[in-house]
Parts: C-alpha cells; structure tokens; sequence
C-alpha cells in the first residue's frame, strides 16, 4: 500500500515536473519579446503612478445611543430631556449617508466648487495650497459645468483676477455663474502654496454629494457595538478630515434642530392653552367679586360648604376626564390623519395610560426615522420597508387603545355627572345667594387646577427646550492616513508586468495555435496515435542533402536514434529488412530522410540497397550522383535485368542504389502490379541486410499504399511548419482503408524557437543542438587528450 502511495506522488510529481518544463522551454525562446514587454509594462505602470492622483483614507468614530444595544442617558439628563427619542445604530448609518446631510456638507465646505493646481499634465487638488476659495450665494442653482475657470489672486490689493474681470475679495458680486464671492481659504497652509496654474470647476450640490455617497464607507464596528467608523478616500488628507467632521456636525445639528424644534412646538401649545385658561379665570373671579358686592355674600354654611367640596371635585375630575377625552380625540385625529410624517401631538399632555403614551411616542420616534430614511434611499429599501410596516402595525394598536380608553372615560364622567346631580339637589337646600356664589366658585376650582397642571407642562417643555443634547457623541474626531492608500506601488507594478507577461504568452500563443502546419512533436501526438521515432532539426549551414555517415555531427546523432528506434517499431520475425519512406504531400523531406538513414545503416557496416520507386519525382540518383539512364522502370518494363538497375555509390562501399530510370510510361502505378516489383524487393531482400524504399507521397499517388504491403516498416515522413494538421489527423481514419505497415514517424525539419544562438526546438521542448554539441564537444576533448 505504502509503495502505491509513493509511486502515485511520484507519478503526481513528474507529471508537474514535465508541465513546468514544458511551459517554459514553450515560452523561454521568446525571452526578448518577454524582456520588451515587461519593459514596456514597467514603463506604462511607472507613467500610471506618475500620473495617477494619490488617495488617503481619512476615518471617524461616532457613538450613537442605541435604545435596542443599551446605550442609554443617565437618570439627571433623562429627566431633563422629557422629549428624547431613541435612535438604531443601522438606520442612523444611512442618515448619516443620506444626500440632505451631504449636500449640507458641500455646501458648508464649499466642494461645489473645488480649486485644483495644474503642473505640466498632471492636476492636483488645491484644496491647502490655494489662498483663496469660491462661494455661491445659492449653490443649489450651480449646475454642472466641464469649463477649467483659470484664475490668479493678487495678495496686495487683495482681487481675483479670471480673464479680464477682477473680483474684490469679501464681496458679493454678479459673476458669469451667478452671485459669488471670493473669501480667504481657511485651510490655506502657505508652505504648500501653489506654485503652477489654478483654476476651479463648477459641479451641482447634487452631483458632489451622490459622489460622496459612493466615498463614504459607513460601517458599525459589530453587530453587538454602537460605534460607528466613517471613512472616506480623498486626494487630499485635509479635505477628507474636513468633510468626515463637517458630517458628523451637520448630523448632531440635524438632531439637535428636531429636538429643538418638538419641543418649541409643544412649548408653543402649551403658551396658547395657559392664555386662554387664565383668560377664563379672571372672567370667573371678576363675576364672583361682582355678585359678593351686589348680594354682600361673605360664607356659606358648613353644610353647603361640604356639599361645595364634594361637588367640585366631581366636577374637577370630571373636567379631567372632559381633557383627557379631548386629548384621545387628538390623537385619534393625529393618527388617522397623518401618512407616515412626523409630527407633534400635542394634546397628549394628561393622558394617564402609560401605554397609550408608549404607543404614541414609538410612533412618533419611528415615523421620525422613517422620514429620515426616506431621504436618503429608494421606497424598496429594506430598511424603509420595515419602517413603514412598523408604522402600520402600531397604528392600530392605538386606534384600538383610544376605543377602549374613551369607553372607559365616558363610563366615568356618567358616574361624576350622577354624583354632581345628587349633589346639586342637596345644594337646593342652601340658601340662593350662598347656592349662587358656590355655583359660581365651582368652575374657578376646576381652571385653577388646570391652569396649575399647565404650568407644570409649561416648565417641563421649558426643560426639554433648554436642556436639549445630541443622540450621538464624537469619540474620535477625523485622521488621516500618513501615507496613500491609493494606488497600490507595488500591486500597480505586479500587475503591469503580469500584463506585460499575459500579453506575450497570448501573442505567442495566438502566433503558433493558429497556424493550419504541424509545429510542435505534442500536435503530432495529439492527431495521431502512430509513434514517433525522431526528430531531424533543421540545419541551413549545411548545404548537403547527404549528412548521416561515420561523422559525430549533430544530424547524424539524431539519425542514428532514428536506426536505433526502427527496432522497435513492429513485431517481424528476422527484423525490419525492408523498410518504405513515405509522407503527406511533396516537400516533406521524405527522399532526404531514405538517402540518410541507409547511410547511416551502412555505416554500421551492413549492405544496404536504396530504392527509388518514386518513379515521378525521383531523387537518389542526384543525390549519390549516380546514372538514372537505366533503373526500375525499365525492370518494371522488362528492358533490363535486376543486376543491371543496382549501382555501387561513392558515399559507402555498403550502400548500393535502385534509381527510378527515365521510363516515358504513363502508366507508373499500374507497372508496379505487374509482380516484377515485389520479385525485386524479394531479390534485394535476399541479397542485402537493408532495403530502404523512397516512395510517391500518399496523398498524390496511392503506389505507397502497394509497396506497403511488401514491405517490413514504414517510415511517414512528417515537416515542421510545413506538413497540415488535416493530414495528420486523416492518418488513423486513412489506417481503416489504407493501413501502412507498422509506421512509425520522424518529425522533419524541426527549427529553433524564438530568438538568439542557442533556440530551443518545436519538439518536447528540449535544447537540441544545445545538449548534443556541449556533449559531442567533451567527448571530441575527451578522445584527443587520451591520443
């Protein structure tokens, strides 16, 4: 089990190994088209940082009082702010996103209006190397505007030139893009004063506020936390510290401003209620002091006086209950009335039950927030969403609360109004001055009281009005990073040479996969499943067509593989004796590669015969320069004998040649089927060691396909770069109707890669030429130092 692991690792291991190599010695040749685009990659990534605007990350803390998460005031401070509302950490986060925060923060820094510094190309933000800004007196009516307002600022007399016309600073003036001023820049450093060209850009409040949006990262710092960072990306660290403390100002004043304003609006009603109570009052004693004067009434009885107590307390609760009827029907009114907008309820003062009161407060503090939102994002937020479904299900539990509140009231004032009846008849009995004056004391008792719990309403708007503070509290104010968070150096740089390195794999990529020719020995394998014997590599310093011999050159290494490798190809009992060379289409080396292999076959010393039975194209003779007067088709024709068509070469005492002849028979291909061929190639058999036979292309001619069948081995002769792919794919599929006798294939005419001396070649990958001459080199050395 343990030695299957480990040859499966191996296995694993080598098959990365060979991935590795094979990628690299595919890519390698091209180094300087490698080295040109990293270069060039270098290059663009370094103009890219140089023209590139650095940006730095500014952040903020803020604590908001989260009602669900703990966050409460302390009991002092609750009990002077009656009026306080709860807020959620998630909703306040996008509050504080919202555009009408924002916008009140570009018009509170002026960002409509930014000031930028141009140096040769490149701009930069102005924004503490200007001396002065832009204001608008309406910056809502500003609209967005491309045009570059170059402008220069004299110090001395304190003006603004643009173009022609000068603008005095501190002065509101009618300009070509509406009433604006020029006023000194606070945040102004003069060590950083400008010292290229300045000019400002006009954009809309809108436009600069929903690109603060997308600046603008809000975030909680967890789910269980009420502490929320603000960070914002800007070009210059000043101006985002600014704006990250201009949100969080404008926020709290934003609270602050609707605290303020409920309870102004609540003190308001309250004002208006003790007025006109106080009027009612003085009316009422001003009658009773009229009647004592007329009627000289001083005391009533103790008894009437009872009865008085009695009755005015009936009627004071029952006017309390007249109140709180009256508060019910405001707030059902307020309920009923309103859609989903805050607002003030303000006869809520004297209801008793503490759960209405709840109800109403939630539904204020909610609808508080869903106006809010609702500024800030689209009616499908969720968040909104569930605000409004909130809103709708309290709504009728305070519809439901009122019914049931007012039927209690109601039951109770019957009860006062019975008791105030019983009493009222008993006061019958008192005489009618003392009867009329306690008639007319009684309502007094009741607007004192009222009057009295006014006041108290009175004071404690009071409070709320004074005493109001922020829901939320700044715990770090804004910073900046030191450095630039933006753009990355090194990751820029990473990236433009992965490009540049992307960019020359697809181009070399593109350059060899799209080419119709066999390139690599991989392709070969791919299309086919023959063996490849060998690789000839292509060597245009040698102008010989005969190459292979007794020499230590480096083609005759490689045919010297190609001998060893036909021993292995087939199963023939007595060895390969007659072996056929053949290829696709002509051009492909097949002659060359027949004229070699036999020379290096006779090299080793046995009597090879070369045959040229490609009577329409014949080559042999040519290359070992022997007549081709007479040959096979003459035999074929029955002109001449077998003895007198073989001919000795000057190339090796063992290697004798077949020419083809100079037969004028148009019928080639039929001759060969007369039996006189395959009677020679028996003959040659018997009387060499070696019958190498060079035939006609088979995709011209089928005579391949004949002389297959008589001989050992076939050797298909495939050219790099030349050869289609469409004819090595066809080999197998021809192998059903056509079969070539044990076939083999040598890759032709393989060329160096890329670029320098020492290219490396289309086959597996490996340096040829390289490898064997270092080696060829050491033993050459080797063999003279031992002589």
């Amino acid at each position: 089990m343990k030695k299957m692991q480990v040859s499966a690792n191996n296995g694993i291991e080598t098959a990365e190994n060979s991935l590795s190599q094979q990628l690299f010695f595919r890519y390698w040749p091209y180094w300087p088209l490698f080295l040109l685009l990293f270069a060039g990659g270098i290059a663009a990534g370094y103009t890219y940082l140089r023209m590139s605007t650095p940006l730095f990350e500014s952040s903020a803390t803020l604590l908001i009082k989260d009602e669900k998460k703990g966050m409460d005031d302390s009991k002092i401070v609750e009990s002077l702010n009656p009026l306080s509302t709860k807020k959620i950490v998630e909703n306040e986060t996008e509050i504080i996103r919202s555009r009408a925060i924002l916008a009140e923060v570009v018009k509170e820094l002026n960002l409509y209006a930014p000031i930028f510094e141009k140096s040769g190309l490149v701009s930069k933000t102005a924004y503490i190397s200007s001396p002065v800004i832009m204001q608008a007196q309406y910056p809502d009516s500003i609209a967005d505007s491309k045009e570059h307002y170059v402008f220069t600022y004299a110090a001395a007399d304190k003006t603004v030139t643009i173009k022609d016309a000068k603008y005095p600073l501190n002065t509101w003036v009618q300009t070509p893009w509406g009433i604006s001023r020029f006023v000194q820049n606070p945040f102004f450093k003069p060590a950083a004063a400008a010292t290229g060209e300045l000019y400002f850009t006009l954009t809309s409040v809108k436009s600069v506020a929903k690109d603060l949006t997308g600046k603008l990262d809000v975030t909680p710092v967890s789910k269980l936390s009420t502490v929320i960072n603000l960070k914002l990306t800007d070009p210059s660290p000043e101006r985002g510290e600014a704006i990250l403390n201009t949100i969080m100002y404008v926020y709290n004043k934003v609270s602050i401003t609707d605290k303020t304003q409920l309870a102004a609006n609540t003190l308001n009603f309250v004002e208006k209620r003790l007025k006109l109570i106080q009027g009612e009052l003085d009316s009422t004693e001003g009658r009773i002091q009229k009647y004592r004067t007329q009627k000289g009434a001083v005391d009533l009885t103790g008894q009437s006086q009872l009865y008085l107590k009695s009755v005015g307390e009936s009627d004071q609760r029952a006017s309390q209950l007249n109140v709180q009827l009256a508060a019910l029907d405001e707030v059902e009114k307020y309920v009923a009335s309103k859609n989903n907008q805050a607002g003030i309820v303000p006869a809520s003062f004297g209801i008793e039950d503490p759960l209405l009161s709840q109800l109403v407060g939630k539904l204020y503090d909610t609808e508080i927030q869903y106006e809010r939102l609702r500024k800030t994002t689209a009616e499908n937020n969720p968040v909104l969403v569930s605000l409004q479904n909130e809103i709708n299900k309290i709504k009728p539990n305070i519809l439901d609360v009122i019914r049931n509140q007012r039927k209690s009231l109601q039951a109770g004032r019957d009860n006062l109004n019975n008791s105030i009846s019983r009493y009222s008849s008993l006061l019958r009995g008192v005489p009618k001055q003392e009867q009329e004056l306690a008639e007319m004391k009684r309502p007094m008792g009741i607007k004192n009281d009222i009057y009295t719990f006014l006041l108290q309403k009175r004071e404690e708007a009071a409070l709320s009005f004074g005493a109001t503070v922020s829901d939320s509290r700044l715990v770090d104010k804004a910073e900046s990073s030191l450095i630039p968070v933006s753009p990355n150096r090194l990751a820029v740089m990473l990236v433009s040479l992965l490009a540049a390195g992307a960019l020359a794999v697809a181009l070399i990529t593109f350059k060899e996969s799209f080419n119709s020719n066999i390139l690599f020995r991989s392709d070969i394998e791919a299309y086919t499943t023959l063996p490849v014997l060998g690789e000839l590599v292509y060597d245009k310093s040698n102008n010989s067509s005969l190459v292979a011999g007794t020499g230590r050159s480096f083609v005759e290494e490689q045919f010297r593989q190609i001998r060893t490798s036909l021993n292995y190809l087939g199963n023939t009992p007595g060895g390969l004796k007659k072996i056929m060379i053949t290829s696709s289409i002509a051009g492909e080396g097949k002659s060359f590669v027949a004229a070699n292999l036999a020379m290096s076959i006779a090299a080793t010393g046995k009597k090879v015969a070369i045959v040229d039975m490609d009577l329409y194209m014949p080559q042999m003779a040519g290359l070992f320069k022997v007549s081709n007067e007479t040959g096979i088709s003459d035999y074929l024709t029955g002109k001449k004998d077998i003895d007198h068509i073989i001919k000795k070469t000057s190339a090796s005492e063992n290697l004798f040649v077949v020419p083809a002849g100079k037969s004028s028979d148009s019928n080639l291909s039929e001759l060969l089927l007369n039996g006189r061929a395959q009677k020679l190639l028996n003959y040659l058999e018997a009387a060499f060691d070696t019958v190498i036979v060079d035939t006609t292309p088979v995709l011209a001619i089928t005579d391949a396909y004949t002389i297959s069948s008589w001989c050992d081995a076939t050797v298909y002769v495939i050219r790099h770069g030349f050869t289609p792919k469409i004819h090595v794919q066809r080999l197998d599929d021809n192998a059903e109707l056509h079969r070539l006798k044990n076939t083999g294939i040598v890759f032709n005419g393989v060329k160096k890669r890329g670029v320098g001396k020492y290219g490396f070649g289309y086959g597996y990958g490996y340096d040829y030429d390289y490898g064997y001459k270092y080696r060829l080199a050491k033993e050459s050395a080797k063999r003279a130092v031992n002589v």
